[in-house]
């Protein structure tokens, strides 16, 4: 378990994470259908053999496919990768638009008594997480600014800047192993960290669409609670049972209707 105070590094310019997300941004940007090789690599900014291993693991991971004898490559349905991907995004989004994801979230503020959100990963440009839903409770009413402002807040950040983000980042790509923070995050299935809002920490759970990571589930509690380990767990057990029913739920939905 992360400590309260805990800051993830920076991916050096250049490293594995910033590859792979270079790819899938690549791949995004290319648009539909399947593209040579040659291509994904001159729109990453990335030598033919460094895209190449890229692209293979991230077939490995079921978010690149094959096609064709002659190496084009697409993105797995890229629409069923994230909650939300557009190039640019100028106010927060306000629902992910599945009732199950939003019904999980109530239930998960419901249980807590806390904020609670969830989050999904904006590859296009710097590697970002915005928020697509939250379920605010009487928890808003006792935010120290407004609670408008404050949430604001929430709304978009880098991956690096706060645990919804880390759970993420840890999940992206094969670099999670040479750096000890995310590695654990990896291992433990969750991060607990300093938020944005004053006085609280956030506790948060990678969500999953199949074997890619869609997004990640946080939670919002005041730093004197979590100090308490029993408070603590009980929280993190929370975030957790919620983002494996939402990623049971996305996964179901990414299924033909015939295998399910």
């Amino acid at each position: 378990m992360l400590p309260a105070a805990a800051v993830i590094p920076t991916e050096p310019t250049g490293g594995s994470v910033s590859r792979t997300l270079a790819v899938l941004r690549a791949l995004q940007q290319l648009g539909p259908g399947a593209h040579p090789l040659a291509s994904v690599a001159g729109r990453a900014g990335l030598p033919s053999p460094t895209a190449y291993r890229y692209v293979q693991a991230l077939i490995g991971e079921g978010a690149v496919e094959r096609q064709g004898p002659r190496g084009y490559y697409s993105l797995v349905d890229a629409a069923h990768l994230f909650f939300h991907s557009p190039a640019d995004l100028t106010e927060p989004p306000t629902s992910t638009g599945s009732a199950a994801v939003r019904a999980e979230l109530v239930t998960l503020q419901s249980r807590t008594g806390q904020i609670a959100m969830v989050f999904a990963p904006l590859l296009i440009g710097k590697p970002m997480r915005v928020r697509v839903e939250q379920a605010l409770g009487a928890q808003a009413q006792q935010l120290h600014a407004s609670p408008r402002a404050a949430l604001q807040s929430l709304w978009r950040a880098p991956l690096e800047a706060d645990p919804p983000g880390w759970v993420i980042l840890a999940c992206l790509g094969d670099a999670t192993a040479e750096r000890p923070p995310l590695a654990r995050i990896r291992h433990d299935g969750y991060a607990i960290g300093l938020s944005s809002l004053a006085g609280r920490d956030a506790i948060a759970a990678p969500v999953w669409r199949g074997p890619v990571v869609a997004g990640s589930v946080g939670l919002f509690a005041a730093h004197s609670q979590l100090r308490n380990p029993t408070v603590r767990n009980r929280f993190a057990e929370a975030v957790l049972d919620a983002a494996a029913a939402i990623s049971r739920q996305l996964t179901r939905s990414a299924m033909p209707a015939t295998a399910r």
